[in-house]
């Protein structure tokens, strides 16, 4: 059967998920340490009775809230089962094969994934100090380069690039470039100068923003996520998407779970709480780590990531070694509630 198989199918490498085992404290996937909204959770419920009906294909309520919250039009959005989907769409609409996409280095595997699935040439770009390197990312820049990859906050590392910074890039990159920004964790940022979402899709008519549901929110095992950008990038998104892509179930609690700002201020001042609790601890053991603008902390070790993996997980904590990433010597743990951060700090 190998000589079915397209060669591109080939170059792709297995994803690596953060190990999930039932009674263990889980800081591997930067989920939400509360679960999702109660009012979600309410809406969800409700929608169970409708199963039998097929989803709204354009997810409209979805986005007239999404709309109301960025103050942008409806058909500046579009959604997906996850941004991951998003990314896909993106690029079997934008990416033909064996045109390039510039990719960081040592960052989140589904932009190279979907690079590779529709025949494109990933060119990646070293960071410097664990930061995306806007300056060289730019010299990467070639003929066939289609689609950029940036990740603001940088999954695993936590490190944002400034709005100054990113509008610098933006405004030199040819427009003939599609320029997503993978903001999963941007709920989180609490730098004054993090780039505003809706400036740059207001100025820019190449630029594609990307944001999920599964981490602020809590609604990871729904898959959902969306994407923003101007009209004209967004409606030939709409026909490279599958039909029925996001559930009647995620389109419900995702809709209400903008609704409760309870929720989004106990989840915004639990993450900023324990992240300082984290690097006081962290600065008592002396170990190099990097402030972070998402709900992770990134953690450079003197040893072996996996052999750390290990030890904790002996001890019923379940960290993300970064050997995947290409980063053997670090780890990326999930800021959880002090509790399950004070387990890791004992495990350390």
């Amino acid at each position: 059967m190998e000589e079915l198989i397209r060669p591109e199918i080939k170059e792709i490498k297995d994803y690596i998920p953060g190990k999930t085992v039932p009674g263990l404290t889980k800081l591997a996937s930067n989920e939400n340490p509360f679960g999702p909204s109660p009012k979600a959770l309410e809406a969800i419920k409700k929608s169970l009775a409708s199963l039998h009906i097929y989803p709204d294909q354009k997810s409209i309520l979805l986005r007239e809230a999404l709309a109301k919250k960025f103050g942008l039009k409806e058909d500046c959005f579009i959604v997906g089962n996850g941004s991951d989907d998003i990314m896909q769409i993106a690029a079997a609409t934008y990416l033909k094969c064996g045109e390039e996409a510039v990719i960081p280095q040592n960052t989140f595997s589904v932009y190279e994934f979907v690079t590779r699935l529709l025949g494109g040439q990933p060119v990646f770009v070293a960071l410097k100090n664990f930061e995306q390197d806007l300056d060289a990312m730019a010299k990467a820049i070639g003929p066939k380069t289609k689609i950029i990859f940036l990740c603001n906050p940088h999954n695993p590392t936590g490190t944002y690039l400034p709005a100054e910074k990113l509008n610098a890039f933006i405004k030199k990159a040819p427009k003939n470039i599609l320029i997503v920004v993978d903001e999963a964790y941007a709920e989180f940022a609490e730098a004054h100068d993090f780039p505003g979402s809706v400036n740059l899709v207001n100025q820019n008519k190449n630029v594609l923003i990307l944001r999920t549901f599964s981490k602020f929110y809590g609604l990871a095992g729904l898959r959902i996520g969306y994407g923003i950008g101007q009209p004209e990038l967004i409606k030939y998104m709409f026909r490279a998407k599958l039909p029925f892509n996001v559930s009647r179930l995620a389109q419900a609690g995702a809709a209400t779970a903008l609704l409760d700002k309870k929720f989004e201020e106990k989840t915004y001042k639990n993450n900023l709480e324990v992240k300082q609790y984290f690097y006081a601890q962290l600065d008592k053991l002396g170990l190099e780590y990097k402030k972070s603008e998402a709900n992770f902390v990134f953690i450079k070790l003197k040893k072996s990531a996996d052999q750390c993996f290990m030890a904790c997980f002996k001890k019923k904590v379940i960290i993300r070694p970064l050997t995947s990433f290409g980063l053997p010597q670090a780890i990326r743990v999930s800021i959880g509630t002090k509790e399950q951060n004070r387990r890791f700090i004992n495990c350390l």
